[in-house]
């Protein structure tokens, strides 16, 4: 009877085989960056979900999150995960209304004075409409970095820093599953899923 392979060397090929199926591959600085650009341009029309935590150093919460685009259109529906107090953000790039818990209807030109009047500091949604796909907003981006993957791993988008901290496989693309952002003590938090391409449900 032929003798089986030893325990110890089958380990280690389902461990290689398992590193081989994880791995990213490396690509230059920035092709992964070029590659969501080229993609978003193909569609237009996205959603996602996760998770939003705020604070400002001396308070701060967490969200349920669902981001809905349909080219520079967007709808962005938050919710306490207690007490269910909810919120829905939509603009593009003439105008912004919120409206929700608290709140009332608020209109204005851009999403972010609305979002701090209602709130009492700033979030930049206008920059996060950028940031949540893993791009940086035009002309604003500093210092952008990356990993040694070649996806992007950081940015200066003043007065905001972000971090890309965790990225998901997407067809042949990655996107962001996890960023945070800083400017001074406020802070910004999201952990993204359900990615989607196409017309949103």
């Amino acid at each position: 009877m032929r003798e089986g392979i030893p325990l110890r060397a089958l380990l280690l090929l389902v461990a290689l085989v398992l590193s081989a199926c994880v791995s990213r591959e490396v690509r230059d600085a920035g092709a992964w960056l070029s590659e969501r650009e080229a993609l978003f341009r193909a569609h237009p029309d996205w959603s996602v979900s996760g998770r939003l935590a705020l604070s400002d150093g001396d308070r701060g919460g967490s969200l349920s999150m669902r981001w809905q685009a349909q080219g520079d259109s967007h709808l962005i529906t938050l919710g306490t995960l207690v007490g269910g107090r909810q919120w829905r953000l939509s603009f593009d790039a003439d105008s912004a209304i919120l409206e929700g818990s608290d709140v009332g209807r608020l209109v204005g030109p851009e999403p972010d004075p609305l979002v701090e009047a209602a709130i009492g500091w700033p979030i930049p949604v206008s920059d996060l409409a950028w940031w949540v796909r893993g791009l940086v907003p035009p002309e604003r981006a500093r210092e952008i970095r990356y990993a040694d993957d070649g996806t992007l791993a950081s940015a200066e988008a003043a007065p905001w820093s972000l971090v890309f901290e965790r990225y998901s496989d997407y067809a042949s693309t990655v996107l962001p599953s996890r960023i945070e952002a800083e400017s001074g003590d406020y802070r910004v938090r999201m952990v993204l899923r359900n990615w989607s391409l196409g017309v949103y449900p």
